[in-house]
């Protein structure tokens, strides 16, 4: 008979010991149910991967220095469909 392991923690070389909060719509939190369900697997460890294959993207795009571009780009696209939100130079 197979022992299992509920119940005991993983000896891991990097524990993972910090928790975060992250608000999702119920919309949302369907989607990735339903995706982790399809997978068999536990949403948490969906989020998780989703999160680390992102951060991968993101350092490989920080890297080469289009991360601040993309930053500008959705700063500069914010400013344009929200106008009344930001100052506007005045030239006199």
């Amino acid at each position: 008979m197979k022992k299992s392991n509920a119940g005991r923690k993983t000896i891991d070389e990097h524990p993972r010991n910090t928790n975060i909060t992250i608000r999702f719509t119920d919309e949302e939190i369907a989607e990735i149910e339903k995706i982790a369900k399809d997978m068999d697997i536990p949403k948490t460890r969906l989020i998780r991967n989703l999160v680390l294959t992102s951060l991968d993207d993101a350092k490989v795009l920080n890297k080469i220095g289009v991360l601040k571009g993309v930053k500008k780009f959705i700063d500069f696209k914010e400013r344009f469909k929200h106008p009344e939100k930001y100052q506007t130079l005045t030239t006199e």
